[in-house]
């Protein structure tokens, strides 16, 4: 029995093709071609913040940047690039330049922290002139984040912030009926404790909080200047106790001993992962205190009344 060989139509095929890159791939606009810069300049500075820093600065990286696109999550759907030549000419040697410095970047660089807000300037001068960038002020505030978290790691002294943390991881372990004993850094039970040093301090945590809630403040405003003020002091609190929680749950497992099988969960919520899990609990705790300050601007739902130009609360309904 002979198979015939089957006949492609070449036209048909290219006509398939054309069909799906039509569909799935945008066309080349100038708004779409600004979207795949912007894209993969910020996917640029993130992955060198994940090859050059810790885990939780790659989490505050990501956190920025989708903050920052939040924040402009209006403009987006109306961007029309209308750059000035000059203005371009200047962003494109910019972005350049970044490029090329991001390759000599190393772990306690901390240009990286000026580099990614510096990218968003010049995306930004690829779309207005320099005197319309105003609209942005939103998303460029978002990533001034990145030098205001450099220098807060540096004013705040890092020996008291480490003493308060071992501080409170004991009261909450007194809480627990266990009988703590702080000796400097140290947070020791019967059987063994921690010892907490500069990178486990929370400093992470906190900034990772106080991050949030300025995205917060700017994306979902809230009109009283005392509950944003409300805010801004809750942030680093949440942040603050999410962490000794978790030194008070390592000096448990540190005091029981791998032998009574806790050396695995003390590896775990040590490292950056486990410790990632406390980021996002507080995380998690600050957007649900945040959301209630939010209802009670607005107000219960039932009391939103919608008027239409028609419709007149004293009119008598048979005689309109």
């Amino acid at each position: 029995m002979r198979f015939k060989p089957m006949k492609i139509d070449p036209s048909s095929m290219s006509n398939l093709f054309n069909s799906l890159w039509e569909q799935y791939v945008p066309p080349l606009t100038a708004r779409n071609l600004w979207l795949l810069i912007a894209g993969a300049a910020a996917t640029q500075n993130i992955v060198v913040f994940y090859t050059s820093q810790n885990e939780s600065m790659t989490i505050f990286s990501i956190l920025i940047w989708g903050g920052a696109l939040i924040c402009m999550e209006d403009i987006i759907e109306h961007l029309y690039p209308k750059p000035n030549s000059i203005a371009a000419i200047l962003a494109s040697l910019v972005l350049l330049f970044i490029l090329f410095r991001t390759s000599l970047v190393l772990h306690s660089d901390g240009i990286l922290f000026v580099l990614a807000p510096l990218t968003a300037f010049a995306l930004v001068l690829l779309i207005e002139k320099p005197l319309s960038i105003f609209r942005f002020r939103d998303s460029l505030l978002c990533m001034l984040l990145f030098p205001a978290n450099a220098l807060l790691n540096r004013l705040i002294p890092e020996v008291p912030m480490s003493l308060l943390t071992a501080k409170l991881a004991a009261f909450w372990l007194s809480i627990l009926g266990l009988d703590p004993m702080v000796n400097g850094r140290e947070v020791l039970l019967k059987g063994g404790g921690v010892t907490v040093l500069g990178s486990c301090n929370g400093l992470d945590t906190i900034s990772q909080v106080i991050c949030i809630s300025v995205i917060f403040l700017l994306a979902f405003r809230l009109r009283s200047l005392t509950s944003r003020i409300a805010i801004l002091l809750i942030a680093p609190l949440i942040g603050l106790v999410a962490n000794t929680f978790r030194i008070a749950l390592l000096t448990i497992f540190s005091a029981n001993g791998s032998g009574h099988g806790y050396g695995f969960w003390f590896d775990f919520f040590h490292k950056d992962t486990g410790s990632l899990i406390f980021s996002g609990l507080a995380v998690f705790v600050f957007g649900t205190i945040y959301m209630r300050f939010l209802e009670h601007e607005l107000g219960p739902e039932s009391l939103i009344v919608e008027s239409t130009p028609d419709s007149n609360p004293n009119q008598d309904p048979e005689h309109p």
